[in-house]
């Protein structure tokens, strides 16, 4: 199950996609960063406020069951700005699952609306295998291993 988070963070501190975070008590890992930006607290701190495509650790794949797909969405014309662009991520709230926007296949202009044809593909999720690998990654990086060293 994916989710889009919002994370602040120091600006020495990386973010990257494949990293591990804990929010209200559950864990995800970042499988793609959709925005920053700079925000201040204060006078003097300053950080990074990172949007972020986060999935659930151990949570059944949503996507998996779904394919590419067309839709045509209706726009009242002081909606402009909220036309998706080719490449944006949005939620598909008939569907329950993110998706991204591949192409616009045709606009018109119909009785004070603005008719837009999208073509849709579902965000993959990770596999429980990519997942797993990178766990160990994780957890082999967190870890020292000390060599014994024998008595004679």
């Amino acid at each position: 199950m994916l989710e889009k988070l919002r994370l602040r963070k120091p600006l020495d501190q990386k973010v990257a996609v494949g990293d591990m975070i804990t929010y209200q008590t559950t864990s995800f890992i970042i499988i793609n960063i959709l925005d920053v930006g700079l925000a201040s607290w204060g006078k003097e701190s300053i950080f990074a406020v990172y949007t972020c495509l986060v999935q659930q650790l151990n949570s059944p794949n949503l996507s998996e069951n779904y394919t590419t797909t067309q839709t045509e969405l209706a726009y009242e014309l002081n909606e402009q700005r909220n036309i998706s662009r080719v490449g944006d991520i949005i939620y598909d709230e008939n569907t329950g699952i993110w998706v991204q926007v591949n192409a616009i296949l045709a606009i018109r202009y119909e009785d004070e609306k603005i008719y837009v044809k999208y073509e849709f593909d579902p965000i993959p999720e990770w596999s429980p295998k990519e997942i797993s690998k990178l766990q160990d990654k994780r957890r082999l990086q967190l870890m020292k291993l000390v060599k014994h060293e024998q008595k004679r």
